[in-house]
């Protein structure tokens, strides 16, 4: 899997981008989107746990709240999409067509989106402390952490770093 975190930008980008493009109106089309969000999954889970044992040892990261809240948003989008047969939609009408599942909904849609907001931040403080190999602040990390928020932009630059991280490990 270290081959993954080695590849070509270019190589990467296309790997997370052309998914976008598969059209999801058949069970084809919904199977390949489920497969891909497994795998961008997959991932990110193993970038944080590579970037994690390379942390040192004054870090202030946990782990297993990364693996929480990296999982947490895949496990509550397929439940979603089985239950609402497709998904929901959040809008002004979720009270007259949820009645009361809508607070319910609402609130974990809303912790989800806190959980990707979380694994984004993990991810970005993991990057710049193994890179300045001490515990750093936010001011030090907001780039990374802006960068893979937009992240078809954010991934021709944070994706090289990423590979000089663990093309050291393949030099050695």
């Amino acid at each position: 899997m270290n081959k993954i975190l080695t590849l070509p930008t270019w190589q990467v980008f296309l790997l997370f981008i052309i998914p976008v493009f598969i059209p999801t109106s058949n069970i084809v089309g919904l199977l390949l989107t489920l497969a891909c969000m497994i795998f961008t999954t997959f991932c990110v889970y193993f970038l944080g746990n590579s970037l994690f044992q390379k942390l040192p040892a004054a870090h202030d990261l946990k782990i297993n709240r990364f693996h929480f809240n990296l999982l947490f948003p895949l496990f509550y989008l397929v439940i979603v999409y089985i239950i609402f047969e497709g998904g929901y939609e959040i809008n002004q009408d979720n009270f007259k067509d949820f009645g009361w599942m809508a607070w319910v909904i609402i609130p974990l849609h809303l912790f989800a989106m806190y959980c990707i907001f979380y694994t984004i931040w993990f991810i970005a403080k993991c990057i710049a402390t193994v890179e300045n190999k001490k515990v750093v602040v936010f001011e030090n990390y907001a780039g990374y952490f802006f960068l893979l928020w937009f992240f078809p932009i954010g991934i021709w630059i944070v994706h090289p770093k990423i590979r000089k991280i663990f093309s050291d490990d393949i030099e050695d």
